[in-house]
């Protein structure tokens, strides 16, 4: 476990556009649900 974590900023680094593409999509459909959501109410 902990040689995962001492690896795991350059992999980040390395994932950095990955993650951040990751990052917006899942924000983009919590909003999506979450306005949907209120709509509804």
């Amino acid at each position: 476990m902990p040689e995962l974590l001492k690896n795991l900023p350059s992999e980040l680094k390395k994932n950095k556009l990955k993650t951040g593409i990751f990052v917006g999509l899942s924000a983009y459909w919590i909003i999506i649900l979450i306005g949907t959501l209120i709509q509804f109410y």
